[in-house]
């Protein structure tokens, strides 16, 4: 990693194409990240910096595959779920629920735990739902889809939606959890990129971008959000993560009091 040593042309050209590419910000402070991430990559595809740098100019994936090293895909089950409960709470008294199919989308589900994690509790009260699940990067997205987590990332899962819903490992997967297929079933994970991909022409009751604007400055937050919010039917729900808002953004949204991070149409 040391020998690593970036122009100002270099590391702006990489700043911009990532920029360019996923709406990730990447400010000087994040120098010395870069440089350890670049060491990584080109250890694993066996290329000198030079030759890196243009791999990275010609190859979409690549690029993806970087990013993906770049961000940290911290979660873990019923992360901040206060929201995803609020949402939940106004299904189950939906007029209709018993005739209704609730539509969401996780527009930045990582791993999977979030759109699991909403799954089951839809799922524990009998409703009937369908989740798009969606990602940038095609690895989390292998995660998400396979379903197997280490037990401790779903440390705050009730104990009766734990013992329905998930299946304990044994032997080699001693320490692991397998969601149920009566769980996988209702989820669809697709690659989706919020800066270039057009919104899906779906209706969504709930659309759920958590912990993704962090990473993205105000011109490219503003543009993300307005494009979900084309896809929320009227009275549906729009929700990002607790570190993030909705201030010095212009928009339609209503926000919903006593929950900074919900919204709705």
């Amino acid at each position: 990693m040391d020998s690593i040593v970036l122009s100002k042309k270099e590391f702006n050209d990489l700043r911009n194409l990532v920029y360019s590419t996923s709406g990730i910000n990447l400010h000087e402070g994040k120098l010395e990240l870069l440089k350890s991430k670049i060491a990584k990559r080109m250890r694993l595809t066996k290329k000198s910096l030079k030759d890196y740098l243009r791999y990275l100019n010609t190859d979409e994936k690549e690029v993806i595959e970087f990013i993906d090293t770049v961000t940290t895909n911290h979660s873990f089950f019923f992360r901040e779920n206060k929201s995803i409960e609020y949402i939940i709470n106004q299904f189950n008294n939906h007029p209709q629920k018993d005739k209704k199919e609730f539509k969401i989308w996780c527009a930045a589900c990582s791993t999977g735990d979030e759109p699991y994690s909403v799954a089951v509790q839809l799922k524990n009260l009998g409703l009937s739902f369908s989740i798009m699940a969606t990602d940038i990067s095609h690895t989390v997205l292998d995660t998400a889809a396979r379903g197997i987590y280490k037990t401790e990332k779903l440390k705050k899962v009730p104990l009766p939606i734990l013992h329905r819903f998930f299946q304990k490992g044994t032997g080699k997967y001693t320490g692991y959890i397998k969601v149920k297929k009566d769980i996988t079933r209702h989820i669809m994970f697709k690659k989706f990129n919020l800066i270039k991909d057009p919104a899906p022409q779906m209706n969504f009751d709930a659309v759920l971008c958590r912990n993704v604007m962090i990473y993205f400055d105000a011109q490219t937050s503003e543009k993300v959000i307005n494009k979900l919010y084309q896809t929320i039917v009227p009275k549906g729900f729009f929700a990002i993560g607790n570190a993030e808002s909705l201030m010095n953004l212009t928009h339609n949204y209503k926000s919903i009091k006593k929950i900074p991070s919900l919204y709705i149409k």
